[in-house]
């Protein structure tokens, strides 16, 4: 073999390799950031097309990631990595991830200029102060709060509650602490909280379980439900189940938690029981409440200004159609919070390119600032505090969680399936 031919393909396996390693740090960081499995591979895929890779394939199993290509000779060469969480949420993170995908496919560029770009997006600064992220936490809570029927001093305090916990969560997350113990001990401290408020006579027992309410729901694992959802469509049954399995462990946690705390209430005389109505607020201060929780939720995800005024159309959209479902519909509201799921995945999978956004973080925060289910947690924990049975608003609970993830997908799939038949229509 001429020294050219030797240089040539040696060029071509470094270009290989770096093109390898930029698949591979493009996949763990989109998996740990927030991505669901399919839209990662459909990333990877994009980027190894336009390098010419041959028979090149990116496979998820669980937290392991493989990509493969053929080298200048043929031969399979791969490259595995781990991924370190499969529970965070990132969605700025995800936002500047995308925009390197976007820029290596449409500026064609080389592997070497791409893994510098992903490197600077990925260790990119926050798009707020550090303080915002907790000022989007406690505007959630107040709107939840809100929302479920809390007086305005409950929510205030909830918002203050939803710091605490966050606060102690992210400590926990620095030492390492395991997950289960970590979020038991957010449920405790939650519900010693509320239970503390009301012995100093500042809330109801209704009020008190409020703010715990609003708390609990805010610690459950919406999105890993949503992208275990998303995996479990895309027939990615390995990753759906790693998640599933951390989302587990969070309300295993809960649970834990709220035990504790129950268990606690009961040695307290806390008068007569209650049958755990709460005030209904109007449709139009649940639609505004919606539109003010999901850019709070936006923030406390790390969105980027980019983010907020999509999440307020997201939770307008979102609140609009699960309150026409339940008033004119008469839908229970069961149902029409995963129904209204629906309409937000096929809104976010179609807006999402044009807007520049993620997907999933825009559906994430249409569906927790309009459809969590605060209200059914909250009079599960008013009857459990007076020793009356509670558990079936609690499943239920649980099952309307899993149905707002499984919804969502389903508007995703809607749109995909809608994109088909329209590039079928077109190729025609």
């Amino acid at each position: 073999m001429s020294q050219p031919d030797t240089d040539r393909e040696r060029a071509e396996q470094q270009r290989i390799a770096a093109a390898l390693t930029f698949l591979t740090e493009l996949g763990t960081s989109g998996l740990e950031s927030g991505y669901a499995t399919e839209a990662v591979t459909v990333m990877l895929t994009s980027c190894a097309q336009v390098w010419g890779l041959t028979r090149s394939s990116a496979t998820v199993v669980g937290r392991v990631l493989i990509v493969q290509c053929d080298d200048v000779h043929e031969h399979p060469v791969s490259r595995v990595a781990q991924v370190s969480t499969l529970d965070a949420f990132d969605c700025d993170r995800m936002r500047r991830i995308k925009d390197v995908v976007r820029a290596t496919v449409s500026e064609r560029l080389d592997p070497e200029t791409a893994c510098e770009r992903l490197r600077r997006a990925d260790a990119g600064p926050p798009p707020f102060p550090w303080w915002s992220v907790q000022a989007g936490g406690m505007l959630l809570a107040l709107c939840i709060c809100l929302q479920i029927g809390g007086t305005p001093t409950a929510a205030a305090l909830a918002a203050v509650v939803q710091l605490v916990v966050n606060l102690c969560g992210r400590g926990f997350g620095a030492w390492r602490v395991p997950k289960l113990f970590a979020v038991a001990v957010q449920a405790a401290l939650a519900g010693f909280l509320g239970g503390g408020l009301h012995l100093a006579g500042w809330l109801t027992v209704a009020q008190a379980a409020t703010v715990i309410a609003t708390a609990w729901v805010l610690i459950a694992p919406l999105p890993q439900l949503i992208s275990t959802a998303i995996d479990l469509v895309s027939a990615d049954s390995l990753t759906a189940l790693a998640r599933a399995l951390g989302a587990a462990l969070i309300i295993g946690g809960i649970v834990l938690g709220g035990l504790l705390m129950l268990s606690l209430t009961w040695r307290f005389d806390l008068g007569v029981a209650s049958d755990g109505k709460l005030p209904v607020v109007p449709v139009w201060m649940g639609i505004v409440f919606a539109v003010l929780g999901a850019v709070g939720n936006a923030l406390f995800n790390v969105g980027g200004p980019r983010l907020l005024g999509t999440a307020a159309v997201a939770g307008l959209v979102t609140a609009s159609v699960n309150q026409a479902l339940i008033h004119w519909g008469n839908v229970p509201s069961a149902w029409a919070g995963p129904m209204a799921a629906v309409v937000l995945g096929f809104l976010a999978a179609a807006s999402a390119d044009r807007l520049r956004l993620p997907m999933s973080a825009i559906a994430l925060v249409g569906i927790t600032g309009a459809l969590l289910p605060g209200l059914i947690v909250c009079q599960g924990l008013i009857l459990s505090v007076y020793q009356v049975s509670g558990i079936g608003y609690f499943v239920q609970a649980g099952a309307v969680s899993v149905a707002l993830g499984v919804g969502t997908s389903l508007g995703v799939y809607l749109w995909s399936l809608t994109m088909r038949r329209s590039w079928a229509a077109a190729t025609d």
